[in-house]
């Protein structure tokens, strides 16, 4: 009896958790108003997801020759997420921006935030709007 219940225990927990899924809830945004997010519920921190068209299934392609354009530095690449670092030019702070695609849907959700200080001066925002027109 106690195996039944851990078993059933693991599925429900492993179902909540999304395992197997290949979405990736994209980090909510902090208070502050240095963060943008294509999931964030507030109007403040909100932006658009990047809109595609995937026929030739080359978008990470495209989005990673983008983001080498911008001086980003792939952390990480996992599939269809890639989290990459961007630094300012001037002083080198550093922002990570967090790119899922989701080809079924034609989105890039995106997240994008400073790692330090508490105003950004709209240069995440900017920065994802910069790469929403390339990839356009």
């Amino acid at each position: 009896m106690k195996r039944k219940l851990i078993i059933i225990f693991a599925c429900y927990f492993s179902i909540l958790l999304g395992e197997g899924s290949d979405k990736i809830m994209l980090k909510e945004c902090p208070s502050t108003p240095n963060c943008v997010s294509s999931e964030a519920k507030d109007t403040k921190h909100y932006i658009k997801p990047i809109s595609i068209d995937d026929k030739e299934g080359n978008v990470k392609e495209k989005l990673i020759k983008v983001i080498e354009k911008f001086q980003g530095k792939i952390l990480e690449d996992k599939g269809n997420f890639l989290k990459v670092a961007f630094y300012s030019k001037f002083f080198g702070f550093e922002d990570i921006a967090d790119f899922e695609i989701e080809p079924e849907k034609n989105v890039i959700n995106i997240r994008s935030a400073a790692q330090t200080g508490w105003y950004d001066f709209g240069v995440n925002r900017k920065r994802m709007e910069k790469i929403r027109e390339e990839l356009k």
